[in-house]
């Protein structure tokens, strides 16, 4: 699996996706007939499995086992691809999502997001948007934290403006 269903299901950043997006090792025809049986029984849109991200892995994906039954397992592209993926894909939607694999992944800067995404995909692949993408994410993820209250330094009222933290009395007063 990939896309939304390991946003959903690893990730855990959203509650819902569209569709699964899968990569079918084997039997792909069996795969599809079985998901269009589920389809069927379950009101489910005719493509809720869609194996079409297989066009956009531009190298073998590692993967973890996620779940296991009697004939069926299920694997899921590590967040590291999948993060390269949604750098590479660079659409609006994917910004949440690329907001969470960074924060999952424990990464600070846009050269380590990028760094990621040119271990999985040629650095010739990724478009201007991508690499802006990435850095306006960041910087504007330093700012962020920049302006965190720290440790009770500012305060707000009521309205919500800042508001310098109260003086101490001094015996020099």
């Amino acid at each position: 699996m990939a896309g939304g269903a390991v946003m959903l299901l690893v990730i855990r950043n959203r509650d819902t996706t569209r569709d699964v997006d899968a990569y079918f090792a084997t039997n792909p025809q069996e795969i599809r007939a079985a998901a269009a049986v589920v389809a069927h029984n379950e009101g489910l849109p005719p493509h809720w499995l869609n194996d079409g991200v297989k066009g956009f892995f531009y190298s073998q994906p590692p993967t973890s086992l996620w779940a296991e039954y009697s004939g069926l397992r299920l694997y899921t592209v590590d967040p590291d691809y999948l993060l390269a993926m949604k750098v590479l894909a660079a659409r609006p939607q994917d910004v949440g999502d690329i907001t969470a694999l960074i924060d999952h992944l424990g990464l600070s800067t846009a050269a380590d997001v990028l760094a990621i995404a040119q271990r999985y995909i040629p650095a010739s692949l990724l478009s201007p948007r991508s690499r802006y993408l990435v850095e306006d994410l960041m910087a504007q993820r330093e700012l962020d934290r920049q302006q965190e209250i720290p440790n009770g330094a500012h305060t707000s009222d009521e309205a919500g403006s800042e508001q310098p933290p109260p003086r101490e009395n001094t015996a020099d007063e």
